[in-house]
């Protein structure tokens, strides 16, 4: 059976194989697919960075995801660990009480008094007699202290026991969660390095019209139009905006390349604020806004499946790193996709 990156790297291999000639025209093979029209690659070039966008956005919520399962391990291993403690305590407390109760038992077996009648016909005096009943009392007292504790004890042993049980249960559980959770992180890091040689083949292969189509038309944005102030998504507008022309490059968060969460997380990382890392979760986080009422600084998502997010600058702009090939640029808010909400951190 072949290892992990063998196999990848004969995934890899299979997948040039059938796309080279695709993107060159057949060239090699009498058999090739035909080459596609100018607008029919750009059109797949897009439609390859809008599948390559939402494997990098689920490939970061599965990360979010394991992380939150490995923080439920630790939790559940310490949770294991104070229940096994206290088993522990509570046995050995039982096992103290028990054998102050059977050392009675066996001095009563062996042929010891402890009755008052016992007392009462081998006293002397009434001081002797006393000094018996009070010997005795303290004896009683003790036995039914002891009798009452090794029942209090017992409860609470059971209960440790079976906080012991479950909690070791749901250790073993998050232990599996999480497993599967980075097994499907690593599926998709898989797929999107396919997806990542597909796009990079087909870019190297377009003309100069076809980029200048597929960068589309710079718009002209004037920084100075955001408020100056302290607020959060201020910050984070002035820091965004000052990545203007960096690469877009999947999973990135800076300082000189990003994707489009990862600008988002990079910007408000400037004004101190730390955000969710993949765009549904950044949709999840915050607060709602109305369209109506964006304000510098406010998240934009993008899409109903929420796999793309900019960030509104003001005046209808909206800043965003879109695909690869494109770099991170100010356009107008209906230009960076189909709005889906907005988010206020």
């Amino acid at each position: 059976m072949r290892s992990g990156p063998l196999m990848l790297a004969a995934c890899v291999l299979s997948a040039l194989a059938v796309l080279v000639p695709t993107v060159a025209g057949g060239v090699g093979d009498a058999r090739a697919v035909p080459a596609r029209s100018a607008d029919q690659l750009l059109d797949r070039y897009k439609q390859l960075g809008i599948d390559a966008e939402k494997t990098t956005e689920a490939m970061h919520n599965a990360k979010i995801e394991y992380d939150k399962q490995r923080g439920i391990v630790t939790a559940a291993k310490k949770a294991a660990a104070e229940a096994q403690q206290k088993l522990d305590t509570s046995r050995a407390q039982l096992a103290v009480h028990q054998n102050r109760v059977d050392a009675i038992v066996r001095a009563s077996y062996q042929g010891a008094r402890v009755s008052g009648l016992y007392a009462v016909m081998i006293s002397d005096s009434p001081q002797a007699l006393l000094d018996q009943m009070s010997g005795l009392d303290m004896i009683s007292r003790q036995a039914s202290a002891d009798l009452t504790a090794i029942k209090k004890v017992r409860a609470r042993t059971a209960v440790a026991k079976k906080d012991a049980e479950q909690t070791a249960v749901a250790a073993s559980e998050a232990v599996s969660r999480a497993e599967r959770v980075r097994g499907d992180l690593q599926t998709k890091q898989a797929d999107l390095q396919l997806q990542a040689i597909q796009i990079r083949a087909i870019y190297k292969s377009m003309t100069g019209k076809q980029l200048a189509a597929l960068r589309g038309p710079t718009f002209d944005f004037d920084p100075r139009l955001v408020p100056r102030g302290t607020a959060a998504g201020l910050i984070a507008v002035q820091a965004a905006l000052t990545r203007i022309g960096d690469p877009y490059v999947w999973g990135a968060t800076g300082p000189d390349s990003f994707d489009c969460s990862g600008l988002m997380v990079w910007a408000f990382k400037q004004a101190g604020k730390t955000i969710p890392r993949s765009s549904e979760a950044q949709m999840g986080g915050g607060q709602s806004v109305d369209r109506n009422d964006l304000k510098p600084g406010d998240l934009i998502i993008y899409y109903p499946d929420a796999h793309h997010v900019g960030m509104y600058v003001g005046d209808g702009y909206v800043i965003h790193a879109s695909t690869f090939g494109v770099p991170v640029k100010v356009v107008p808010i209906d230009e960076a996709g189909p709005y889906n909400s907005a988010r206020r951190f």
